[in-house]
């Protein structure tokens, strides 16, 4: 994902939208709960429930999640 995508993603999250994304390598989807634009991670929570910690350019964003309870 490319910077400014990220900071848009953070911006959705900050105002209350869902904002979806999945990460390159392990496939994992989750939606965005918050953001570190210094340190340039997303603070995500998996449709497991798993709360994980993914730098932005990791990352694809999603329009809508393919699986579980976040579907």
């Amino acid at each position: 994902m490319k910077k400014d995508r990220f900071k848009f993603l953070c911006m959705e999250t900050e105002a209350g939208r869902d904002a979806f994304v999945q990460h390159s390598s392990s496939n994992e989807e989750g939606l965005v709960r918050g953001c570190d634009l210094r340190g340039g991670m997303m603070l995500v929570q998996t449709a497991d429930d798993r709360p994980r910690r993914w730098e932005f350019d990791e990352c694809d964003d999603l329009p809508r999640p393919k699986s579980g309870p976040m579907s």
